[in-house]
């Protein structure tokens, strides 16, 4: 007879390979009561998380009742800030835990209600950041202000600093995305195209601006 084979006495090795794989709500949900020598991989386990809006509220509760002892080892997170049943996602967690070990950082659709200033604050403070995507930001979310303060965390050389003595706080960064999303009259910027550009002037950065200017509210 074959010996048996459980999962659990799989070498640490195949467990690192399989964890590589899932992201921290699914590692937790599948193997975090197993038993604690799967426990203690988790210890050198980086984590990723991703929450999308098909997501609950109970299910961010129960990750976040993990990230109270893992939190340090989060290295990428992805958050959609309304999930199935909640919102407010992004700050629920930044105001829980600090991870500082953060290199990826995106934020994906942004409730009105929900206000970035103090996640912005923490943001700073993490020095391992590379890349940070942020979509939909709007006056209710950040103010002018915060919305400046955080060009300058990200890009100080391309926002004029008021202090000379201001340094670069996210100097890793090496990727920084930022969508704002507005509404525009899309049949008039059509018609203004076909009537007053050619194909080259598509390529001119000028022409564009004239176009969003008279069609795209500020």
């Amino acid at each position: 007879m074959g010996t048996e084979t459980r999962l659990e006495n799989l070498p640490n090795e195949i467990f690192l390979e399989i964890l590589d794989y899932l992201h921290a709500l699914d590692i937790f949900s599948a193997f975090g009561s197993l038993n604690k020598r799967i426990s203690s991989i988790f210890q050198s386990t980086p984590l990723r998380i991703i929450i999308s809006q098909t997501h609950c509220r109970n299910q961010v509760d129960f990750l976040s009742s993990y990230l109270t002892f893992h939190a340090h080892q989060v290295i990428s997170i992805k958050i959609n800030d309304t999930i199935r049943d909640d919102t407010s996602i992004i700050s629920l967690l930044f105001n829980r835990h600090d991870f500082i070990n953060l290199q990826f950082c995106k934020f994906i659709r942004i409730d009105q209600s929900t206000k970035l200033n103090n996640v912005i604050q923490r943001i700073k403070n993490f020095d391992k950041l590379v890349s940070f995507k942020i979509a939909n930001l709007n006056d209710i979310t950040m103010n002018e202000n915060d919305k400046y303060e955080l060009a300058r965390t990200i890009d100080p050389i391309a926002t004029p600093s008021i202090n000379e003595d201001d340094l670069p706080v996210l100097t890793h960064v090496i990727s920084f995305e930022l969508k704002l999303f507005v509404a525009w009259n899309i049949a008039s910027i059509r018609s203004y195209i076909s009537k007053y550009l050619f194909p080259v002037d598509l390529l001119d950065g000028y022409a564009w601006q004239e176009m969003l200017e008279l069609y795209v509210p500020f």
